[in-house]
């Protein structure tokens, strides 16, 4: 364990590191104004709900008011839907976030521009393993992209290099970026786009053309891309 982590900060499962958002507590005065008009209730309506007055609610949410009373204050936290001890304490602490590293067998490369034979599929023991960040199922894979008719000045740019994670379980739809494998199982990379009826196989790079998806078959839908510089 690294000196600076603490057991309590530590996973009590699988030992990943907490990480938790920094908390910033609140007034009762803004947990009350925040909270009633996140319900979308009007003062005359928060009062009606805690059993107050109008005039009441509007001293609680004013700058130099006085909070609810010790009798008051759990109705107060119950039409907020928050406990007592939060509307006491500056409100509900963030929920700790677990960043779990998962890992992904690389079995090949896949070529962006043309069909590319995948070939190199080994014992999974021997393959490099892929850290994702994206959910891993029991036949999730990785592949890395060769050629450049996935490259593009958009939002979405896979150069050649790019590690992409396969996902072989989820179901493709239109606007998925996706890799396909013909009849003499040939793999390549594309984005899948629907043309009418028909469903076509659409580069990125605008050198290139789409083609249509015909009788190959979609083997997996990407979930991530992993950029490698070195």
């Amino acid at each position: 364990m690294p000196p600076s982590v603490l057991a309590s900060q530590l996973c009590p499962v699988c030992s990943s590191v907490l990480r938790r958002p920094r908390f910033v507590p609140k007034t009762v005065r803004h947990l009350i104004r925040e909270g009633r008009r996140e319900l979308r209730l009007t003062e005359a309506a928060f009062a009606l709900a805690v059993g107050v007055t109008r005039a009441a609610v509007q001293h609680w949410e004013r700058k130099d008011g006085t909070s609810p009373s010790r009798r008051t204050a759990p109705k107060v936290a119950r039409v907020l839907k928050i406990s007592l001890a939060d509307l006491l304490s500056g409100g509900p602490r963030p929920a700790p976030q677990v960043h779990m590293i998962q890992s992904v067998p690389l079995v090949s490369e896949v070529e962006a521009g043309g069909f590319r034979k995948i070939d190199n599929f080994g014992p999974l023991s021997t393959l490099e393993r892929i850290e994702v960040t994206v959910e891993v199922r029991r036949h999730t894979f990785a592949l890395q992209v060769t050629g450049d008719s996935m490259c593009c000045s958009g939002p979405h740019s896979f150069p050649e290099g790019t590690v992409i994670v396969v996902e072989p379980e989820l179901e493709p739809v239109a606007g998925d970026f996706v890799v396909v494998l013909n009849d003499r199982d040939e793999a390549t990379f594309k984005q899948l786009a629907l043309v009418g009826d028909a469903l076509q196989l659409r580069p990125l790079n605008r050198r290139y053309k789409s083609v249509p998806l015909g009788t190959s078959r979609i083997i997996g839908v990407v979930r991530e891309a992993i950029h490698r510089f070195r």
